[in-house]
């Protein structure tokens, strides 16, 4: 197995984690949602939780396609969606200290193992060109 693809398979299987762990934190919103009256902060809190499910389930998704298909896409869809979800948490949620920074940390650190491996996958050593380069 090349280096590349061993990378790519570790760096998915960092973002299978954060998928777990966005599972995790979905049903822990959905669960303060049930806790409260009909009103528009329940409606928010459940609207929080489907995207957290949504983000997990997608980065699952392209994940297993990253490791049985080595998926190129993958790369970058995962970057984005995890960029979009954790960023928001760490200026929102971790920055204001609403919760301790650990078990807050868990996602990011993993959507940072998941970037790193997945980054060494993509940009690893390549295969020469059979086709010389013009000078």
């Amino acid at each position: 197995m090349r280096a590349t693809r061993l990378f790519t398979i570790i760096g998915s299987l960092f973002y299978l984690l954060w998928a777990a762990l966005h599972v995790q934190a979905g049903n822990a919103v959905a669960k303060v949602g049930r806790a409260q009256h009909h009103s528009m902060v329940q409606a928010r809190l459940y609207q929080d939780a489907w995207m957290l499910y949504f983000a997990a389930g997608s980065i699952a998704l392209v994940s297993v396609a990253a490791i049985l298909r080595d998926w190129q896409p993958a790369y970058w869809i995962n970057l984005a969606v995890a960029f979009v979800t954790d960023v928001s948490f760490i200026i929102f949620v971790l920055g204001p200290h609403y919760i301790p920074l650990w078990p807050g940390l868990q996602g990011p650190l993993a959507w940072a193992g998941g970037l790193v491996f997945t980054t060494a996958g993509l940009i690893g050593p390549r295969r020469r060109s059979p086709i010389p380069a013009e000078r």
